[in-house]
């Protein structure tokens, strides 16, 4: 069960890992920087982490919509094969009946 799985989300991780780890805005490395410029730098990396969460949250919400699709095509699949299971067991008892009462009228047959 746990292989079905990974092959369902297997196509979706390496998206899923890139919008994990955005490429933040980086500070370039100065001494004298002003006050008004970390505060923009700081906004630019909340509005880049808020774009990833966003990014994150419709891929998420298009794996769970795509699992939730599998889990129906598994459900029904097991279904019909369950009906299929039962058929087939009622197959073989009435050919083990039928095959019991062959043997049956046999031995009748070669004792009289």
């Amino acid at each position: 069960m746990a292989a079905a799985w990974i092959t369902v989300v297997a196509p979706y991780l390496p998206e899923i890992v890139r919008l994990a780890r955005p490429i933040f805005t980086r500070m370039p490395p100065q001494v004298d920087i002003g006050q008004q410029r970390r505060i923009d730098v700081i906004e630019a990396q909340i509005g880049e982490l808020q774009d990833a969460a966003s990014q994150n949250a419709d891929s998420i919400g298009k794996l769970a919509a795509d699992m939730q699709q599998t889990m129906q095509a598994l459900q029904l699949g097991a279904e019909r094969l369950e009906r299929r299971l039962v058929l087939s067991n009622r197959l073989a008892i009435a050919a083990a009946t039928a095959a019991a009462l062959a043997f049956a009228v046999a031995a009748y047959a070669l004792a009289n």
